[in-house]
């Protein structure tokens, strides 16, 4: 009898699976019944080779060896090596019919499976599983509307994810060997495609910070006897602004005598405006970085959670803030596994029957791979809501609250602009009236309202028309100064990614957090800051290759990709091509000076690279591959950087007091020692015995 094998992402995901799909015996790595066999990855089993897997001479880096041998197939990765084992046996059983990937419905998750049935040479038909969340419904809905992998969306959408991860290969070890042999001495010199154009626009935001010289400037500020004030504008209606003081004061004398302004305009008009589209990752990110300091991978874990364990989240990866159309039908079932707790009275106050789809919300020909975030048919919301954490509530209440707010009426206010004369002076005031809360009374369910969204103010003014003429009652000058740039921040680092086409929704969150971890950059008092490292390192990379520019010309060759225009293997040739003119270049306006290297405490002994300071350790240059850490603090002592390349050279420190007891908090004396595992231990003083 034929059976069916499924392959998840993760084993949670695939024993999801199996239990809607009502197979029960677990094999360990795998489930089996008469119908279906499900197994499943752990995230990446297989991955692009090394350029050294092809050719052992390339260990070394050599500037004659650029560029790099480009698309040298694939391997699997040391770590997933028995989990891929388990499914190649299962690809080859006779008794299957065909596989069905059940990978994460998104391009990473695409390419992860399509490597895993090239390495194990599956020649079974394969099925795609394309689910918007992990609920049962979610599943048994996807497992009844499968995909075939021919089709030629998916097609396109492998073949662009498999060059974006060749081209990221190729340009990374290209270029970071390339920058490390001209400019980096004894440091490496560590390039990225993202990484890097990011780098260089928080130091330029950074230097703008720093050079900034704030100037003092006065607005001259006009107060009427109606209760109502105005700011002195030019003839565009801008404020005037004086950055000389006697000038301003010349502006106040000559008002010093003008005891009445006449209306010269006066417009009121009627406007309305609709909720907000829906949230995507990117916006989700800046929304939860801006009100509540999470940095975009934090927010992505939170996400991911409520996708993935609770299961009470559409799939957390999308571009799209619209839904597709065939989610109007069932859009009320998924409000309504909402309508409890403080959600409950907005939502049973929606009239669904006679709800319209709008394509403001709705629409097809802006929904990427995913629609936008909208919480899932899920009957258990209400229990599961009260098991979650703040972030997690606080996360979802923000998707929840924007899907609400999209089936109730606009919000409608009036707005009023004055213009009046005093002399020759012209003063401006203006100030938005509420008609209609509309689709805003939602937001209160929040922790703030929607004023930080919607600038405006509720400033009422008194029924005034042209040609009348109003009372002053005090003229008078304000100084302000002129302010810096802003430093970017968690709550617009995404945006900025998203404006210059650096990274994905997948990958956005990971390209901010490398640059931390390589200590380019801090997180300094929820602000993105460089480090004198990472200011140092932009230094040395040409500016072809930190210009931003260069990731919206990559992303837009990479469409064409996916679109057939350019094929694969004239992409890849275009990148070496570049290379080579780029080295050329290099080479023949090498600087004089080249990076100061960073200071060596001695070798790790876990895989002999060089052990290099950080804020809080000593870690191993080679941290991607190797955690070894040396910690500047153990049990209350503050260990020097001679202890420590003492520790590395000897295996042993002398001895060292001040530790101190975490059971008893008695102050102690030891020897630091490293074993053979190279696991840090005490080694006490033996006291002698008396005589």
């Amino acid at each position: 009898m034929s059976k069916i094998l499924v392959i998840a992402e993760k084993p949670a995901a695939g024993r999801d699976i199996a239990r809607v799909l009502g197979v029960t015996h677990d094999n360990g790595t795998y489930m089996e019944d008469d119908e279906y066999i499900v197994t499943w990855a752990v995230g990446h089993l297989v991955e692009l080779k090394d350029p050294e897997d092809v050719d052992e001479k390339y260990k070394k880096w050599n500037i004659d060896d650029i560029p790099l041998p480009a698309d040298n197939g694939l391997k699997v990765k040391e770590s997933g090596k028995a989990q891929f084992d388990v499914i190649k046996k299962l690809i080859v059983r006779d008794d299957i019919e065909y596989l069905i990937n059940a990978g994460d419905a998104g391009r990473e998750g695409l390419l992860i499976q399509e490597w895993i049935y090239q390495m194990a040479a599956n020649r079974h038909p394969v099925k795609i599983l394309w689910a918007s969340s992990l609920t049962a419904e979610a599943i048994r809905t996807a497992m009844g509307r499968l995909h075939d992998s021919q089709e030629e969306e998916f097609v396109n959408l492998f073949r662009e994810a498999e060059v974006r991860a060749i081209a990221d290969q190729v340009l990374g070890y290209n270029y970071s060997r390339l920058l490390t042999c001209l400019f980096g001495g004894q440091t490496v010199l560590s390039y990225g495609r993202c990484q890097t154009p990011l780098l260089n626009l928080i130091a330029k935001r950074d230097q703008e910070y720093e050079n900034f010289k704030p100037t003092l400037y006065w607005t001259l500020n006009a107060k009427f006897m109606d209760g109502f004030a105005g700011v002195e504008v030019d003839r565009e209606g801008a404020t005037v602004k004086y950055t000389e003081k006697t000038d301003a004061e010349k502006a106040l004398g000559a008002c010093s005598n003008i005891r009445k302004a006449q209306v010269v305009s006066c417009k009121r008009e009627k406007k309305s405006q609709k909720a907000p589209q829906l949230y995507n990752l990117a916006e989700l990110q800046g929304r939860m970085g801006k009100k509540y300091g999470l940095a975009p991978d934090k927010t992505l874990e939170i996400a991911q959670n409520l996708y993935e364990r609770h299961k009470i989240l559409s799939y957390p990866r999308t571009d799209s803030r619209v839904l597709s159309t065939d989610l109007f039908g069932e859009i009320a079932e998924h409000l309504q596994c909402c309508s409890f707790g403080k959600f409950k009275p907005y939502i049973d106050a929606i009239d669904f029957s006679g709800i319209r789809m709008e394509k403001r919300y709705f629409n097809d020909g802006k929904v990427s791979d995913h629609h936008a975030l909208i919480p899932t048919i899920n009957k258990d919301i209400g229990s599961i809501y009260n098991t979650l954490t703040e972030d997690e509530r606080n996360c979802f209440d923000e998707i929840t609250v924007s899907l609400i707010a999209v089936f109730y009426p606009d919000y409608e206010y009036e707005t009023t602009e004055i213009l009046l004369q005093a002399g020759d002076m012209t003063f401006k005031t203006a100030g938005v009236v509420t008609k209609d809360n509309g689709y805003r009374q939602i937001y209160q369910l929040l922790k703030t309202d929607t004023a930080d969204m919607i600038n405006d103010s509720e400033d009422s003014l008194p029924n005034i028309s042209e040609k009348m003429e109003v009372e002053i009652e005090s003229v008078s000058l304000k100084a302000d100064k002129t302010k810096p740039p802003s430093r970017y921040n968690p709550g617009n680092i995404i945006k900025l990614m998203g404006k210059y086409k650096i990274g994905t929704s997948a990958t956005s969150a990971g390209i901010v957090q490398s640059l931390i971890n390589r200590q380019f950059v801090k997180l300094d008092k929820n602000q993105y800051i460089t480090t004198e490292l990472g200011r140092q390192f932009l230094r040395f990379v040409p500016a072809v290759l930190k210009s931003p520019n260069m990731t919206i010309e990559f992303e837009e060759k990479l469409q064409k990709v996916n679109s057939g225009e350019i094929s694969r293997d004239q992409f890849i040739q275009e990148l070496s091509d570049g290379i080579v003119a780029n080295k050329k270049y290099f080479l023949e306006h090498l600087p004089a000076e080249k990076l100061n290297p960073i200071k060596s405490i001695g070798k790790c002994p876990v895989c002999g690279g060089s052990m290099q300071e950080g804020k809080k350790n000593w870690y191993c240059e080679n941290y991607q591959k190797c955690d070894f850490k040396l910690w500047k603090e153990i049990s209350g002592k503050k260990i020097t950087g001679t202890d420590a390349e003492k520790l590395l050279l000897r295996k042993k420190t002398g001895l060292l007091k001040g530790f101190k007891s975490k059971k008893t908090g008695k102050s102690f004396s030891a020897y630091l020692v490293l074993g053979d595992d190279n696991v840090l231990a005490f080694e006490f003083e033996q006291k002698k015995s008396k005589a």
